[in-house]
């Protein structure tokens, strides 16, 4: 009979119940001895392939671990041709200008004759010197070439401007090429470090120790590496900067020189600025009543036709009649106009400068930022290498899923860093087209 004053819930009942199961089926471990690592790895792991051990070793290697841009093509040609054409027009620049100052206006010194017959058969002639001070003499003269040589440095600076402009093209241009031909070799490393990894997978899905959706991101890296590398591969070979390897590879110690000393400099070699300035001048040659004016010295000799031949000295002087009423006041505000526009043009290049040197800082912060989490990646990537030898129980995850996964990361992380020197080399370009330094030493200094 059950004794009803000692009824048990059921749900007791079956606590106990498993209690005694596990306590039965911990007992026999108990008095076995422990099985032994190898004989575990074995029976968990039917397909066991050590590609992380290789990959360890590979992450020591120069390749994995260099920062540097490596050279794009040695045997690189000579510069491109606007910026061979910038810099003859530079170099002749000054002696253009200065064979335009060096024209000499004509003096308005004239020689005349006259010669006449009449019907009787008598003539009269003379023949002398005219010298003209002012219309169509010597004044007038000086007028036309100060405006000659305004034109002539004007459209000189005009195409030094436009050059300039092909030439800031050329060189991104140029940045762009190199960026797309260390994108090709980088992707190509890439594909070759995804296809062992891709594999092991692959033998990792068929022994049932990784899932679809694990080939699947394997693939679908492999994938983008093997279309990355034929698209980069495919482009254009490297247009100029071969002389840049150095500074790209230390660019992140570039520090620019201040930015007052820049902008100063910036100006005084900016061909829109000198042009406003030439233009400026302009005004002083609007048509006024001088431009009317005639005083003509002349010393000839004559003979009339009854009268001896004689010696004459004289003046002739014509005085237009009327006012300049208006024109000092046009030559004053087309001259405020284009001092204005110097000073606009000051500013937007104080200002451009300030913006582009603000993003240069920002970039290469960006990539000492990406150099902060590589080095944070291969810390990862070294602790996962020592587990591989050393296991450490208290650490969960596969060591060698850890190293395969962190060593494409650095792949990653690498091409990001070394796209990143580029992106400041870029930003360097600009402010060196605004600049227009004849030394580097003139715009920036290498840090340490």
């Amino acid at each position: 009979m059950r004794n009803k004053n000692n009824r048990l819930p059921a749900s007791s009942l079956c606590c106990t119940a498993l209690a005694v199961a596990a306590l039965a089926a911990a007992l026999p471990v108990r008095s076995q001895p422990p099985p032994s690592p190898s004989a575990s790895q074995s029976q968990n792991q039917p397909v066991r392939l050590r590609l992380a051990n290789s990959l360890c070793t590979s992450m020591t290697g120069a390749v994995l671990t260099s920062q540097q841009v490596p050279p794009m093509k040695p045997d690189a040609g000579p510069a491109g041709a606007n910026t061979e054409l910038a810099a003859r027009m530079q170099g002749r620049r000054d002696e253009y200008f200065s064979r335009l100052d060096g024209l000499a206006p004509f003096d308005g010194l004239y020689v005349a004759t006259t010669s006449d017959v009449a019907q009787d058969g008598q003539t009269r002639y003379s023949f002398g010197l005219e010298w003209e001070l002012y219309n169509q003499g010597r004044d007038e003269a000086r007028k036309r070439l100060d405006r000659a040589r305004i034109e002539g440095k004007t459209q000189y600076l005009q195409q030094l401007r436009d050059v300039e402009q092909r030439q800031l093209q050329e060189n991104l241009l140029a940045v762009d090429q190199m960026r797309n031909r260390l994108l090709a070799l980088l992707y190509e490393r890439e594909a070759a470090a995804i296809r062992p990894v891709l594999e092991r997978r692959r033998a990792e899905l068929a022994a049932g120790r990784a899932t679809r959706a694990d080939v699947a991101e394997i693939e679908f890296k492999a994938e983008r590496a093997a279309l990355r590398r034929a698209y980069y591969a495919g482009t254009s070979d490297v247009l100029v900067y071969p002389q840049a390897q150095e500074l790209i590879n230390r660019i992140e110690s570039v520090v620019l020189r201040p930015n007052p000393e820049l902008v100063d400099r910036a100006v005084a070699r900016s061909p829109d600025y000198q042009l406003q300035g030439l233009l400026a001048s302009r005004g002083d040659y609007l048509p006024t009543l001088k431009d009317n004016l005639s005083l003509r010295l002349y010393m000839e000799r004559s003979k009339e036709f009854e009268r001896g031949p004689q010696n004459i000295v004289g003046a002739r002087v014509r005085v237009p009649l009327g006012s300049d009423g208006g024109v000092r006041d046009a030559e004053q505000a087309a001259r405020t106009g284009y001092l204005e526009q110097q000073e606009s043009i000051r500013a937007g290049l104080q200002q451009r400068l300030t913006m582009l040197a603000d993003r240069l800082r920002l970039k290469q912060n960006d990539m000492r930022l990406l150099q902060a989490e590589n080095k944070l990646l291969r810390t990862k990537a070294d602790l996962a290498c020592y587990r591989l030898d050393f296991p450490v129980r208290n650490i969960a995850g596969d060591p060698d899923r850890e190293v395969e996964e962190l060593t494409l990361l650095l792949h990653e992380k690498q091409r990001e860093i070394l796209s990143a020197r580029l992106d400041v080399l870029e930003v360097l370009t600009e402010i060196s087209a605004a600049v227009k330094p004849e030394r580097p030493e003139e715009l920036y200094s290498l840090g340490q």
